[in-house]
């Protein structure tokens, strides 16, 4: 969704590899050639790494106790269109956020999206999100513009995989109109995304969403981190000089936050081709995040961040992640046994091959 995505990259050499890659965690380095609206992040080259994710992260303070609205989605960016006459319809998968259409960073759609003024028709995907606090558990609110008894359906990417609700819409007088849809998970992870489509959508009826919001349960002294930018598909090495790659530009910050200070980190992944899964010649490996670093884009500084200062920070993750089960789907939910080039979703992470 997210968008931006974890880079997949088929080096024949790899295949004769004998040993099991393991991922170190990359070296953290601070931002350099900061800017009142850009940066560049830096980190160590990690061995056998293929690619790197990079995420930019806005932190919001919590105030106090309860129910806090994590992200809020209306898509008040589409302003044409109509009913009889949609936007759209053309391409296969749409960034929302890069089109202007999701005010917030990290939104897309596919299948083939329609538009009408602030409503998306087809599959939604959510941007990251760290919903490690209150142990994992969240809610998904969805205001979707359909017909009474359409089944909506949440496929969230987070612990242990995905996992899939569904729920009928009730629409006040049994027609057609604005219906809202609640769903509960409890498998919060630092990098997790969900999609959202109507199950029952036919051709004639209204299938739109309008709104769409993340709630959890904090506590004051907590931080939300709300993603406002990145580069999920940084290449390993320099495809002309053969030069490892260890730096991304980060730009139009202000696009998604009027915050003068924001943070990043960012994985390592690569294909491990010395142990094939199933009908896959490799299985999908990723190392731990780095750690946070803070860049003040207004004294044009950085530093690395102690995580042990804030709350919600202080939720561990795995040392390390190699990934067994390595499953693969399109962004239809479909899933393939051998993906060629394209977007595909593999354990929980949004991929790129290549």
């Amino acid at each position: 969704m997210k968008k931006l995505y974890t880079t997949l990259f088929m080096a024949a050499a790899a295949i004769a590899a004998s040993a099991q890659i393991t991922l170190q965690k990359p070296e953290t380095k601070l931002a350099t050639d900061i800017t009142s609206t850009a940066f560049t992040a830096n980190w160590g080259a990690v061995k056998d790494a293929d690619g790197y994710a990079v995420f930019v992260y806005d932190r919001k303070p919590v105030t106090a106790d309860g129910e806090v609205t994590i992200a809020d989605e209306d898509f008040s960016g589409i302003t044409r269109g109509s009913f009889n006459e949609p936007l759209g319809g053309e391409e296969e998968f749409v960034d929302l956020s890069a089109y202007g259409y999701a005010l917030s960073y990290g939104w897309g759609a596919y299948a083939f999206p329609n538009f009408i003024p602030s409503m998306v028709a087809g599959l939604i995907y959510s941007p990251y999100l760290d919903l490690r606090a209150d142990d994992g558990k969240y809610k998904v609110v969805i205001d979707a513009y359909c017909s009474d008894g359409d089944e909506i359906r949440v496929e969230s990417h987070g612990k242990n995989g995905r996992e899939i609700k569904t729920q009928k819409a009730v629409v006040e007088g049994g027609a057609t109109g604005i219906a809202e849809v609640t769903f509960e998970f409890d498998n919060g992870i630092k990098d997790l995304f969900f999609t959202v489509i109507n199950n029952t959508a036919m051709d004639g009826k209204p299938d739109y969403f309008d709104r769409i919001q993340v709630k959890q349960n904090l506590k004051a002294g907590d931080v939300v981190n709300v993603m406002v930018g990145g580069n999920e598909a940084v290449g390993s090495v320099n495809e002309v000089t053969n030069d490892s790659v260890t730096s991304c530009r980060i730009t139009s910050l202000a696009k998604y936050t009027s915050s003068k200070v924001v943070y990043y980190d960012l994985y390592a992944s690569a294909d491990d081709f010395s142990t094939p899964n199933g009908s896959m010649p490799y299985t999908f490996v990723v190392s731990p995040f780095t750690d946070l670093v803070k860049v003040d884009l207004t004294a044009r500084t950085s530093e690395i961040y102690n995580p042990e200062t804030d709350g919600i920070d202080k939720v561990k993750t795995d040392a390390a992640e190699k990934v067994k089960d390595d499953v693969w789907y399109n962004l239809a939910g479909q899933r393939v046994s051998r993906p060629t080039n394209g977007l595909y979703i593999c354990n929980g992470r949004k991929v790129v091959v290549r």
